[in-house]
């Protein structure tokens, strides 16, 4: 099996429904908020978030941005030789410990070795949790 695609493999209007997913653990949200000097009391702080609206702990925002692009790499981006741009990110839903992130894609576009890439993390409920947008550039077979 090979890991991504070469340019001439991927077509607009493609889609992607990557696995497996990923579930997310305390020690990977705890690791990730301190490797990125992330000190929000909302990823680190258990008292402080059960006085928030979501009651506990949030993972952080980039691991699920990391994820996302992880899983979709066996599929549309292990063959990249460059990532160029990142738009769009939005989070939609909050993620929390135990939460099991999947991800699915399209191909937006394609033109001279640069192909646009749409990506969602849903998670284990099939809600959407983060979209994004991404340029990647793609050799030819």
């Amino acid at each position: 099996m090979s890991y991504g695609r070469y340019y001439d493999e991927l077509e607009p209007g493609q889609r992607f429904e990557h696995w497996p997913g990923r579930t997310i653990t305390e020690f990977d949200d705890t690791l990730f908020s301190l490797l990125s000097m992330n000190q929000q009391p909302l990823h680190l702080d258990e008292h402080y978030s059960r006085g928030t609206q979501h009651g506990r702990r949030v993972v952080v925002g980039p691991l699920v941005i990391a994820l996302v692009i992880g899983i979709s790499q066996a599929d549309v981006g292990g063959r990249a030789t460059a990532t160029l741009e990142y738009r769009d990110v939005r989070h939609l839903k909050p993620v929390f410990h135990g939460d099991t992130i999947y991800a699915r894609s399209t191909v937006v576009s394609k033109q001279d070795g640069v192909v646009t890439i749409a990506s969602e993390g849903v998670n284990q409920h099939g809600e959407s949790v983060v979209s994004l947008e991404q340029k990647i550039a793609v050799p030819r077979r």
